[in-house]
């Protein structure tokens, strides 16, 4: 802000009339023939000097007093925009608690502040965030921090002594998040020192201004750690329906496989051999899917596969594993659209509809495809067993993995009864390119 020269408008201020009074007379002189500078000229000098001389010094004084007052509000304007800015830098809440009672101290020159945070029930909880040193005749003070609401600015003075504390309360969309206390604002003192001075109308106006700006840091800090526990919920999930829909299932392919082999030992042992060899690679897919989660990787098993090759191998899986009549329909057109996260997802369903089949289902026969439905993907398992008596004994984890899959693929889970009995299971989702 570019400063007014109240010095130079001192000046300016006496001259300009006296050089107006002395060109009237110099008129009054030459033109109208009066004596210049009379006796009662000086007296008008005098009067008009002293008149103009306390009237700049009252309209600098004014100026000046006033060119303070903007210069003074926008320090506090400027200063309360750079405690804003710094807490915006932090999104963990023990840290932006912090940094409310760090800024809150420097923004009206405390020597110490203390913040009380407030629980849901709007009781003060633990820990007491605190910033600058605390005497112990502070801590005798009435209306020291305690917990108690204060969701207006209230000056509180000492009983016994001449500190004063200050308190604000940190409100944001009718919540109340705690309440900020500030004591012994510092004021020049004598010989070089500093003394305590009392907080006026504007720290408290200021103060005002912060706290909004606080409760809304706490807030967004808040909601920020809330997601983040969030995304830790859904990725817990996440793995768990990934360990259900593929480690598990690999398993239990295994253990028919052993099964199988353990009843051929003594009438076919070559087969049984071959059997076990093949239950051995699996175990070794399994073990590598299980490395790959605990280093934080998605699932092998269909990594590198597109639509058509994973179904192929499940439904070649099925035929080995069970000998079951498996028939597999699949739409050129629609494996092409099939993007490489919605063949992830079809086939993790596809794994557990079939592994429902031949757990539950006591089918021989079962179709697997994939195809356009009315310009949507499909998915289609139908098998020829009991029918839908049977859904509720499926209705575990398996299942309901398989609708929160189809949910991810903005898609839509069926459950019904096939033409002759048995069960059809279909998941349709739309293309990717055409989601959004």
């Amino acid at each position: 802000m570019r400063r007014v020269d109240t010095r130079s408008l001192r000046w300016l201020g006496v001259l300009v009339p006296l050089l107006g009074w002395g060109g009237w007379e110099l008129v009054r002189a030459f033109w109208w023939g009066q004596p210049l500078l009379a006796a009662a000229d000086w007296v008008e000098l005098l009067l008009i000097g002293g008149g103009a001389t306390w009237f700049a010094s009252w309209v600098a004084a004014h100026l000046e007093r006033h060119e303070a007052e903007i210069r003074r509000r926008s320090d506090h304007l400027e200063a309360l925009r750079d405690a804003g800015l710094a807490l915006t830098t932090e999104l963990e809440l023990s840290k932006v608690l912090q940094q409310v009672v760090d800024q809150g101290r420097m923004l009206v020159g405390a020597t110490y502040s203390a913040l009380v945070v407030s629980g849901g029930d709007g009781r003060a909880v633990d820990p007491l965030y605190t910033s600058g040193e605390v005497s112990e005749a502070h801590r005798q003070m009435v209306g020291w921090p305690g917990g108690e609401r204060a969701a207006d600015p209230c000056r509180v003075e000492e009983a016994a002594g001449p500190r004063p504390l200050i308190g604000v309360g940190l409100c944001a969309k009718g919540r109340h998040y705690g309440t900020l206390y500030l004591a012994d604002k510092q004021g020049a003192g004598s010989s070089g020192g500093s003394s305590a001075a009392g907080f006026g109308v504007e720290e408290e106006e200021l103060l005002r201004m912060f706290a909004l700006q606080a409760a809304i840091a706490v807030e967004n800090a808040q909601l920020y750690r809330e997601n983040q526990q969030i995304a830790v919920l859904r990725e817990r999930e996440r793995i768990g329906m990934d360990l259900h829909d593929g480690v598990i299932q690999s398993i239990y392919a295994i253990g028919l496989l052993l099964d199988d082999a353990r009843h051929r030992l003594d009438t076919a042992p070559e087969q049984a051999r071959g059997g076990i060899d093949t239950a051995l690679h699996g175990l070794n897919g399994v073990i590598a899917d299980i490395r790959n989660y605990i280093q934080h990787l998605r699932p092998q098993r269909f990594q590198g596969r597109d639509i058509r090759q994973g179904l192929e191998a499940l439904a070649q899986e099925l035929r080995d594993n069970t000998g079951l009549a498996v028939e597999l329909l699949l739409d050129e057109q629609a494996t092409a659209a099939c993007s490489p996260r919605q063949a992830n997802e079809f086939l993790h369903i596809a794994q557990e509809a079939l592994a429902n089949v031949c757990r539950h289902a006591a089918a021989r026969r079962v179709s697997l495809g994939f195809a356009f439905q009315e310009g949507l993907l499909q998915l289609r398992v139908v098998d020829d067993g009991v029918g839908l008596a049977q859904v509720d004994e499926r209705a575990g984890q398996g299942l309901r993995n398989m609708r929160v899959r189809a949910r991810g693929l903005h898609g839509e889970f069926r459950l019904s009864a096939a033409p002759g009995g048995g069960v059809c299971l279909s998941v349709t989702a739309p293309i990717e390119a055409h989601l959004g």
